[in-house]
């Protein structure tokens, strides 16, 4: 079935072969398992918030079509890598799956017919999706003209603030309009209150060890890792540019403090919050559940506004984080993409169903004619009555593209590191960025000669 490979001449290496080996063994159970099921749809997620979401959902869809099963499974963190193994074998992989933003290019390798994701454009198209949604979202699911994902998410980012606290420091963080009045701002709100010589409350907390918060006012800037040709353009001016305005935010203006544990929504950064150390935070919609869920007793202490814009009249928010939802071509193969694609909708364009998502996570939905719904106008307790979902569909038309590329997961992790050693003052931004693209350009020079053009 299967020719004699070694790892040099296995497309992603050693380590994917290896686990292809173990998912063709573990395969055997999941294609007798689906047999035992009967006719259905497999639908792989790999978020619990989806999961628990869609566990409401499909009994209705299922009640719509009558005979119809859809086999909902949560693999968690290993999801990506099943469907990876799953792709490469052309064996196992689900019907519908969704795929995380940062790890889309990881199945994108590869001569573009090759791609194990059948191309949406022509549907999309032909039923008038376009206009009814907000286009720049598809740039992450899409890739040589082609669109193999739908968007969960448009992830539109505001900034959350203290707002007594910046009051306390004689701030009106209202009248902010760019990112050059929030370090002025920012100057006055940090402060060493008990004059023991260190810094008790920040204007603003970033990431340091990730790429989160740089790569969130890069986007806002027209910028990113990857053109719309797929060209790296993470060496540009512009990119260097950023990158030293966030380092200057800790080394030069003093105005931003590390996150607290492994990321924004570490237990730390959260105690952090409450002691009043953190006065600010760039939040996308999802991260606005979070903070409710994990800290309800802040409520009322929060507002929010949009980004501080690089200039005045400059876009004013960004996007971060993403998950789309694909059809596979071995559901087209077993026939069932068609009964795939009207699941993909009610899934993801049912009104009510949008309107419950946002009620549970803060999630704006891409699908223009659900904003009108009364929720995205009501007042929210938390942000002391604010009309947040308003704030958020307002922004929505707003949201950058963010371009694609095979090699974006590797880029990534060695953006990470770019980063870190900037703003810890090892590497000058500029150095930092033209080693890491020309990394980048020599790992796909060499993948080209191995493969060809992909």
């Amino acid at each position: 079935m299967f020719k004699s490979i070694d790892s040099e001449s296995f497309p992603l290496g050693k380590g994917p072969m290896v686990m292809l080996i173990l998912f063709l063994i573990s395969t055997v159970f999941i294609l007798a398992r689906s047999s035992e099921r009967g006719e259905g749809l497999e639908f792989w997620v790999f978020a619990s918030t989806h999961f628990e979401e869609y566990q409401a959902r499909v009994p209705i869809f299922e009640a719509q079509h009558p005979g119809v099963k859809v086999h909902l499974t949560n693999f968690g963190n290993s999801m990506h890598d099943k469907l990876l193994t799953a792709m490469l074998s052309n064996f196992g992989a689900p019907d519908l799956v969704e795929v995380e933003i940062t790890s889309i290019g990881r199945f994108l390798k590869g001569a573009i017919d090759e791609v194990g994701f059948i191309n949406l454009r022509p549907r999309l198209e032909s039923e008038g999706w376009m206009e009814k949604l907000v286009v720049s979202r598809f740039t992450p699911w899409s890739y040589r003209e082609r669109i193999f994902g739908i968007p969960h998410d448009l992830h539109p980012v505001v900034l959350l603030y203290r707002d007594d606290l910046f009051k306390a420091a004689g701030v009106d963080l209202t009248q902010v309009e760019t990112w050059a009045d929030f370090i002025e701002a920012g100057k006055k709100a940090t402060r060493d209150l008990d004059g023991d010589g260190a810094i008790d409350q920040y204007a603003i907390v970033l990431d340091r060890r990730t790429s989160s918060d740089f790569f969130n006012i890069l986007l806002q800037r027209d910028g990113g890792f990857f053109d719309q040709d797929g060209n790296i353009i993470i060496d540009s001016e512009l990119a260097i540019e950023t990158l030293e305005f966030v380092a200057d935010m800790f080394n030069k203006h003093q105005i931003a403090t590390p996150v607290y544990g492994t990321w924004h929504g570490d237990p730390s950064n959260f105690a952090a919050m409450q002691e009043g150390r953190i006065l600010s935070i760039m939040a996308p919609d999802w991260y606005v559940g979070i903070l409710k869920s994990q800290v309800p007793q802040m409520s009322g202490k929060w507002r929010a506004i949009s980004m501080p814009a690089w200039e005045i009249g400059q876009r004013r928010t960004t996007t971060r984080g993403g998950t789309m939802i694909g059809i596979t071509k071995q559901s087209e193969t077993r026939k069932k993409e068609k009964l795939a694609w009207e699941f993909l909708k009610f899934i993801y364009f049912d009104r009510q169903g949008l309107v419950n998502r946002y009620d549970k996570t803060r999630i704006i939905p891409p699908l223009k004619a659900a904003w009108d719904a009364p929720i995205f106008s009501e007042p929210d307790p938390y942000l002391g009555g604010q009309q947040l979902g308003k704030l958020f569909t307002k922004l929505a038309s707003e949201i950058p593209a963010r371009y694609q590329n095979p090699y974006w997961s590797e880029a990534d992790d060695l953006l990470n590191d770019a980063v870190f050693a900037v703003i810890t003052q090892k590497q000058t931004a500029e150095v930092a960025l033209r080693e890491l693209a020309e990394k980048v350009r020599a790992l796909m020079r060499k993948d080209q000669q191995r493969w060809g053009e992909m």
